[in-house]
């Protein structure tokens, strides 16, 4: 007897249906493919008033034409990935995912810059205000800080030029730029002045060669001055400070040394950076290595300290070596994103 291969409406509808779940998979996949190890880990058990809470993500997002002149590095990734059309879409997705109050970037491209900050204010219907200081010279790229000025106001900005012609190891157009806010609403209903509110920002982005570890320190050296400069008043009390960027140095290099050296003076400003877990690694020199920081200042002066209270765990190197190069279908830098939640105590 012939029987009909037309099924019954029922049937037909969950077949679609089946279909369209499965049609869905690859997407779900890439997603938990792109979220191995990343995940945000407490560190504190500090009970922090929410306004007191501040949201800090880091990110070298690699500017288009930095890209564009050193191709030759990226040859073995889908040439569509590479646009600044598919790569813009995927790191305006990563940093609404991550929503953060403050936002450091380092090569931010200038002209670039104006529709990623429109396209996050649309997303996340904050009202995004940014500083920013390209490099040196005739390159296009620099460092950039965007904050929701809802929560934060800015006190005074300080852009930090690590090129100096009269000193020899510091003639490359790297830069930093410094950022002073106040939380707008007070941490506690007991104080009594504003300045326990404030906190500084920095980002900077160092010199890549790794044969230049002499000039790395010298950027370092800079730094530091006019960092400690900025972060210290009229009676030496220190305004807590959050230092990002790409230093382009691993933690055991003499650059991060000088960067994380202790001074017993109580009145000095020193640094500690933040964990992001073992074996973890934040872009691909030769080999899956850590460049990338958050650090926070040490000061036995300073009005408050900063509490870390969560950080967003960097992929381990196993992880990273299984995702392959970046950027790729979902990521769209060849660095990793760092993540911190402080709150002021």
């Amino acid at each position: 007897m012939y029987k009909s291969r037309l099924r019954p409406l029922s049937m037909r509808i969950q077949f679609i249906r089946n279909s369209l779940y499965s049609r869905r998979q690859p997407s779900q996949k890439m997603e938990q493919r792109y979220d191995f190890n990343r995940e945000w880990k407490l560190t504190s058990n500090y009970e922090a008033n929410s306004l007191s809470k501040i949201k800090l993500l880091s990110y070298n997002i690699l500017a288009q034409d930095l890209l564009m002149e050193h191709f030759f590095l990226y040859v073995n990734i889908k040439q569509e990935w590479l646009t600044w059309r598919h790569r813009l879409r995927n790191i305006h997705r990563e940093i609404h995912k991550l929503d953060p109050d403050i936002l450091c970037l380092q090569e931010m491209q200038f002209d670039h810059l104006p529709m990623l900050v429109q396209r996050l204010k649309a997303s996340s219907g904050k009202r995004l205000e940014y500083v920013y200081k390209k490099k040196t010279g005739s390159r296009t790229d620099g460092c950039a800080i965007i904050y929701d000025s809802c929560k934060l106001q800015l006190l005074k900005e300080q852009a930090v030029e690590l090129y100096d012609p009269d000193v020899p190891l510091l003639n490359r157009e790297n830069v930093a730029i410094l950022a002073k806010f106040r939380l707008k609403q007070p941490t506690s209903t007991e104080e009594s002045t504003k300045d326990n509110n404030e906190v500084i920002v920095a980002t900077t982005h160092l010199l890549y060669n790794p044969r230049r570890a002499d000039v790395r320190c010298a950027q370092v050296s800079k730094l530091l001055t006019e960092l400690r400069c900025f972060a210290t008043d009229a009676t030496q009390n220190a305004t807590p400070v959050i230092l990002t960027g790409d230093f382009n140095s691993e933690l055991h290099t003499a650059p991060m040394q000088l960067l994380l050296s202790q001074d017993e003076d109580p009145a000095s400003i020193n640094f500690e950076a933040l964990n992001y877990g073992d074996c973890t690694a934040s872009t691909l020199q030769d080999e899956w290595i850590t460049v990338d920081y958050i650090l926070r200042s040490v000061c036995q002066q300073s009005r408050r300290k900063l509490e870390i209270l969560s950080v967003y765990q960097l992929p381990t190197i196993n992880c990273c070596a299984h995702v392959g190069m970046i950027p790729n279908h979902y990521l769209g830098s060849d660095h990793y994103a760092l993540g911190a939640v402080f709150a002021l105590a």
